[in-house]
């Protein structure tokens, strides 16, 4: 994958403005299945939704890949509306039998403070 010899581990590789409004807020809740979601703050999985969507944007990965793990850590609450930015870094990778296992760690910023962060894993193959 020429991305990833590209890029060092842990380098900036994409950087991304996000406003989480109202209207894309529902419909997200909506496309879940989340019933009466009545809250001023982003859910959490936006967060996540939304990275992969800018690094699969940037970075498309071949038929077959899967999304596997994903975790979101809220350091401060972030309401619906806010604007911030969000930067990509590939955190890890390892090559297994014929996959590729990649790390895809997203900081969100707001005034250069760090306020979540999400992780997840691909599992790609090899071509």
């Amino acid at each position: 994958m020429n991305y990833l010899e590209e890029y060092n581990l842990n380098q900036e590789i994409s950087e991304f403005t996000l406003k989480i409004n109202d209207d894309y807020s529902n419909r997200y809740a909506e496309a879940c299945g989340i019933e009466n979601y009545n809250s001023e703050y982003v859910n959490p999985t936006e967060l996540a939704t939304l990275s992969l969507k800018y690094f699969l944007e940037q970075f498309p990965i071949p038929e077959g890949s899967i999304h596997t793990a994903q975790e979101v850590e809220i350091f401060k609450k972030i309401k619906r509306n806010d604007e911030f930015k969000g930067v990509i870094m590939i955190t890890n990778y390892k090559e297994i039998k014929e996959s590729l296992f990649i790390k895809i760690k997203t900081n969100y910023l707001a005034d250069n403070e760090i306020i979540a962060s999400s992780e997840g894993t691909l599992v790609v193959p090899k071509k």
